[in-house]
């Protein structure tokens, strides 16, 4: 297998930009060009730092890149980080719901492997299938337990793990 260079597609970095610069504008104009009461403030300035972290975030994962290879996951950017396969130690696979019916939402894997730190990617990565379909072999290898959300969001994506029947 060779390393395959993986980004989050221009389209949703410049969307989560948008989203967040007017956040940041639509809480932070108030409290430049208006008079405010204490508790409206509160809630201004709330919302302003919601959306300048989210902001960060988004300048993060657009600074990173991931790059998938046959013994590890590299993420390259400034918070960047590595997965060794051989050493996995920690994998969760959540979904997140965007609608009641849970027709809707994204997917978010947490890895991990000895001594380094967590990498977390969202199924709007460019290669996420293949990310999640190589820790899932690489928790498999070294014995790593998952829980049973991780098992069930595997199966939701069409990958089997060893202890998992096929059919359910």
């Amino acid at each position: 297998m060779s390393s395959a260079d993986l980004r989050y597609p221009r389209p949703t970095i410049l969307a989560d930009y948008a989203r967040a610069g007017i956040g940041v504008l639509l809480c932070g104009a108030p409290l430049l060009l208006l008079e405010v009461n204490q508790w409206l403030a509160a809630i201004l300035v709330a919302g302003f730092a919601l959306f300048a972290l989210f902001l960060v975030r988004t300048a993060l994962r657009h600074r990173t890149r991931y790059v998938l290879g046959p013994d590890t996951l590299c993420a390259d950017g400034p918070a960047g980080t590595l997965v060794e396969w051989g050493r996995l130690d920690r994998m969760k696979l959540s979904y997140f719901s965007t609608k009641r019916d849970r027709s809707d939402g994204w997917m978010q894997l947490a890895i991990g492997s000895t001594g380094g730190r967590l990498v977390k990617v969202d199924s709007s990565l460019d290669g996420f299938h293949d990310i999640v379909e190589r820790a899932a072999r690489a928790a498999e290898g070294t014995g790593v337990t998952l829980s049973d959300a991780t098992r069930a969001n595997l199966r939701a994506m069409g990958i089997v793990v060893a202890g998992q029947e096929e059919s359910v």
